[in-house]
C-alpha cells in the first residue's frame, strides 16, 4: 500500500468523452509514463534499502538494493502483464517494508547474540526477506485460489488501523535511524539529536515537510516525483558549500556497483542457521498479512479511484505468482502498487504497456550496475521515508473511519503500541480478540428481539367467524409473540430472557398464558444462549405459561435436540411456522372458553346474527346452495371465473397462490362461519388464489344468476346480504391495519 493507502484523490478531468489517441500516439504515452513510474519506484527502493540495511548492516545495502530492485522489475511485469486493472505497476509495499526492517533487525541481532560476522548477519537478513518474500506469495496466491480475497473485507478495522499505524511509526524512526546510523532508544535520544547529526536531521525533517505540504496543496500526481528529483538537485548543488568535511557522511558510501543478490546459490552453499529462522517466524508470517492486507486496501482504492471493479482473488492469484517468482530470482517482496499505478494513468498511460516499460527500466538499472543510491543524499532518502511514516499514521488515525468512533480508535493505538513493543504476532493476537469482544458487545446491544407482539396485535392466517375474533381480541393479551433473528450468544441471550421474565411477571391482565419464541429468523445458538433457553423453559413452567417454539431451522432444531432441551418439558411445543404455532394458541383459548368445533358451527345462529333477521336462515336458504365437500376438493382454481360466494358453514378451507416460479404459498386458511371469494365475484376479476378444502367442510354457494334474483325478489334481503359483506371486509382492514402498525 502506498501513499493513497486509503484515500484516493483522482485528478480533475475535462467532461465529455476522452479522444481515443492513435496507435503511435498512445504507445509515446505509455513509454513516458512508465518511465516516470519507474523513477519514483527507483527511489522509493533506494530509500527502503536504506532502511532495511542500516548501521552495521550497511555494508549490505548495495545487495539490498539489488533486490528491491528485482523485486519490483519481476513482480512489475507480471502484474503489468495480467492484472485486471491495467496500466498497473507493481513495487514494494510500504506497510511490508516497515515489517521487513523489523525482520531484518531480528535476524541480524539473533546472528550477533550467536556470535556471527557481519557478513553472516547480512547473508541471514537477505536471507530472511527471501523467504518472507516466498511465504508472501505462497500466501497471497492460496487467497485467490481458495477465492478467499473478499473474507479479508471482514477484518475489523481497528486490526488493519493498528497494523498501518505501527508501520507509519517504524518508517518514521527508521528514518532517523539511516541519517544518525543509530538505533533510536530512550537511552540513545542524546546521540541521536547530536551536533554531527542535527543539521542531516534538519534536512531529512524540512524534506518530508516539503512533500507534505507539496501532497496537501496540490492534486497533481508529478507532484512528488518532482519534488524528490528538485530536492536531490539542488541538495547536491548545495551540500559541498554546506556540509565541507563532513560532505561523506550525507551519502550512503563505498557502495559501488550494485551487486546481485542469488538465494538459490546461497542455499546451496552457505552456512546457513535455520533456527533463526525458525524464531523468526512470527515476522516472517507477518510480513505476508500485512502485505495480503495492504494489497487489499490498493485494489480497493484503485477500483474506487477508475471506477472499476477488480477481480480481487485474480490479483491476489497474480501477485502471489509474481512474488514466487521474485523469490526465486532474488527479489524482495512487490505487489501492486497504487501510487505508481495512479501516477501511470496520470501519465497518460493507456495500456500493459506502460507497466511493462516501466518493469524494464528498472530491470535496466538493475543490470547495468549503476550506484543510483550515490546520487541521493540520505537526508533525501530519510525524508522520503518519513514523509511516508507520517502519511500513514495520518490516514490511518486521523483521517479514517476509525475518528469516528473513540472505541475503534482507542483498539487501534493500543494494536499499534503492542506491535511496538512486543512484536506482530501478539498484536494481531490482541486485535483480533479485542475486535471480537467489540464485535460482541456492539452486537449484544442490538438485541435479538426484533419485534414483541400480542394476540391482539397480530392474528395468524385463520379467518374465523366474529364470535371468535371478538374473544381473541379480548383474549389477545394472553398470548405473546416474540419474534427472534441473528446469531443467539452470550452476549444476547440473557436479555431474551430478561424480556420475557418482565413480560410475565408484568401486572398485566389477564396473565400471559402463552409464549411464542419464533425462531425463523435465528441461525444459531452457543451453549450460553442454550443455557438461557433452558431457564426460561423451567421460568415458564413454574408460572403455568404454555412455551411454543415456532419455526427453527433444521440447524437450529439439530441444536436443540442435541442438548436435550425438549426432554421432559411437559409445557413446551413445536411448530414448523410460526402461523401453525398462533393459530394453536388460538385454538386453546378458543377451547378453554368452550367455543369447541361443534359450537362454532352453528349455521342458523351466526346467519341470524350476521343478518341481523332472526329468519334470515331460512330465506337465504331458498338463493344458497349446500353442499358438502370432501376433504382435498378444489373450491376455486387460480385464475378461474369467479361466479360464486361461499359461505363457510362448517370445517376449514386453505388459500393458496402460485407465484412465478410455482412455488406454492399458503396465505390463508378460511374456518367455519366465514365467507370466501366474495372480493373475486363483485370485482368480476379471475380468482386471485387457489381454494382447497383441508377438510370435510359444508358451503353454502351462492351464484351470480341467484344473487340477481334476490335482489330482485327480496332486495331488503340482499341489501343485508352486502351489509354483512361490506362489515366483514371492513374487519379484515381493520385487523390489517392493526398488524401494519404493529409491525412498523
Amino acid at each position: 500500500m502506498d501513499l493513497e493507502q486509503s484515500e484516493t484523490r483522482p485528478a480533475p478531468r475535462s467532461p465529455g468523452i476522452a479522444p481515443v489517441p492513435s496507435r503511435a500516439t498512445g504507445v509515446l504515452r505509455d513509454l513516458s509514463s512508465g518511465l516516470i513510474s519507474a523513477l519514483i519506484t527507483i527511489a522509493y527502493c533506494i530509500s527502503f534499502g536504506a532502511l532495511l540495511f542500516q548501521g552495521e548492516l550497511q555494508d549490505g545495502l548495495s545487495l539490498g538494493i539489488s533486490a528491491l530492485l528485482a523485486g519490483s522489475a519481476v513482480a512489475g511485469l507480471i502484474v503489468a502483464l495480467t492484472t485486471s486493472l491495467s496500466p498497473a505497476s507493481a513495487g514494494p509495499d510500504t506497510p511490508a517494508v516497515a515489517v521487513m526492517s523489523v525482520l531484518a533487525a531480528s535476524v541480524a541481532g539473533r546472528i550477533a547474540y550467536a556470535g556471527g560476522s557481519v557478513d553472516q548477519a547480512i547473508e541471514h537478513v537477505l536471507l530472511a526477506v527471501s523467504l518472507a518474500t516466498l511465504m508472501t506469495g505462497g500466501v497471497l496466491y492460496a487467497i485467490g485460489a481458495f477465492r478467499l480475497g473478499q473474507l479479508l473485507r471482514f477484518i475489523p478495522y481497528p486490526v488493519i488501523g493498528g497494523f498501518l499505524a505501527a508501520s507509519g511509526w517504524l518508517l518514521l524512526t527508521g528514518a532517523i535511524e539511516a541519517v544518525t546510523g543509530t538505533e533510536l532508544t530512550l537511552s540513545t535520544v542524546g546521540q541521536v539529536l547530536s551536533v554531527e547529526n542535527a543539521g542531516k536531521l534538519l534536512v531529512a525533517a524540512l524534506f518530508a515537510v516539503l512533500l507534505l505540504v507539496v501532497r496537501q496543496r496540490t492534486n497533481s500526481y508529478f507532484a512528488l516525483p518532482l519534488a524528490l528529483f528538485a530536492g536531490a538537485v539542488l541538495l547536491n548543488l548545495l551540500l559541498p558549500y554546506l556540509a565541507g568535511r563532513q560532505l561523506p557522511t550525507w551519502y550512503l558510501a563505498g557502495q559501488g556497483q550494485i551487486g546481485f543478490w542469488w538465494p538459490v546459490g546461497q542455499l546451496a552453499g552457505g552456512d546457513i542457521a535455520w533456527g533463526v529462522f525458525l524464531r523468526s517466524m512470527a515476522e516472517l508470517g507477518a510480513v505476508a498479512g500485512v502485505t495480503a492486507i495492504a494489497l487489499l486496501l490498493d485494489v480497493s482504492s484503485l477500483e474506487v479511484s477508475r471506477a472499476k471493479a477488480a477481480d480481487i482473488d485474480r490479483e491476489f492469484r497474480v501477485n502471489g505468482i509474481a512474488n514466487v517468482a521474485a523469490a526465486v530470482l532474488g527479489g524482495v517482496a512487490s505487489n501492486l502498487s497504487l501510487q505508481s499505478s495512479v501516477l501511470i494513468e496520470e501519465a497518460g498511460g493507456v495500456s500493459r504497456l506502460a507497466g511493462v516499460f516501466a518493469a524494464l527500466v528498472i530491470a535496466a538499472v538493475l543490470l547495468s550496475g549503476i550506484d543510483a543510491a550515490g546520487f541521493v543524499p540520505v537526508p533525501l532518502l530519510a525524508g522520503l521515508l518519513a514523509f511516508l511514516g507520517v502519511l500513514m499514521l495520518a490516514q490511518t488515525l486521523m483521517r479514517a473511519p476509525a475518528q469516528r468512533s473513540v472505541t475503534e480508535l482507542s483498539l487501534a493505538l493500543v494494536i499499534m503500541l503492542v506491535i511496538l513493543w512486543f512484536g506482530y504476532l501478539v498484536g494481531v493476537v490482541l486485535g483480533i480478540v479485542g475486535a471480537c469482544l467489540m464485535f460482541a458487545f456492539s452486537y449484544s446491544r442490538i438485541g435479538v428481539v426484533r419485534r414483541h407482539l400480542t394476540r391482539a396485535e397480530f392474528q395468524s392466517n385463520l379467518e374465523r367467524s366474529s364470535e371468535e375474533k371478538t374473544l381473541l381480541s379480548e383474549e389477545g393479551g394472553r398470548i405473546h409473540l416474540f419474534w427472534l433473528s441473528g446469531f443467539v450468544f452470550f452476549g444476547s441471550s440473557n436479555s431474551v430472557f430478561e424480556e420475557i421474565r418482565r413480560a410475565i411477571d408484568g401486572q398485566q391482565q389477564p396473565p400471559i398464558r402463552m409464549i411464542i419464541l419464533d425462531l425463523g429468523g435465528v441461525t444459531g445458538f452457543d451453549t450460553s444462549a442454550i443455557l438461557s433457553l433452558v431457564k426460561l423453559r423451567n421460568y415458564c413452567r413454574e408460572h403455568s405459561v404454555e412455551l411454543v417454539i415456532a419455526a427453527p431451522s433444521e440447524r437450529v432444531q439439530r441444536t436443540l435436540e442435541g442438548s436435550q432441551y425438549f426432554q421432559g418439558a411437559a409445557r413446551l411445543r413445536i411448530f414448523p411456522t410460526r402461523n401453525e404455532a398462533l393459530e394453536w394458541c388460538e385454538d386453546t383459548i378458543l377451547d378453554e372458553r368452550s367455543l369447541g368445533p361443534g359450537d362454532r358451527a352453528n349455521f342458523e345462529a351466526w346467519i341470524a346474527k350476521a343478518f341481523q333477521a332472526e329468519d334470515a336462515a331460512e330465506r337465504i336458504v331458498a338463493y344458497f346452495d349446500r353442499r358438502e365437500i370432501p376433504a382435498g376438493t378444489t373450491i376455486f382454481a387460480q385464475g378461474a371465473a369467479p361466479d360464486t360466494i361461499e359461505l363457510v358453514a362448517a370445517g376449514r378451507l386453505a388459500v393458496t397462490v402460485t407465484d412465478d416460479s410455482g412455488r406454492s404459498i399458503r396465505i390463508r386458511s378460511m374456518a367455519g362461519q366465514t365467507v370466501v371469494g366474495e372480493m373475486g365475484f363483485f370485482r368480476s376479476l379471475p380468482r386471485a388464489a387457489l381454494v382447497v378444502a383441508e377438510e370435510d367442510v359444508v358451503l353454502y354457494t351462492l351464484t351470480r344468476a341467484n344473487m340477481q334474483e334476490m335482489i330482485k325478489q327480496e332486495p331488503e334481503l340482499a341489501f343485508a346480504f352486502l351489509q354483512f359483506i361490506i362489515r366483514t371486509l371492513a374487519d379484515r382492514v381493520e385487523f390489517a391495519n392493526r398488524e401494519i402498525s404493529a409491525l412498523v
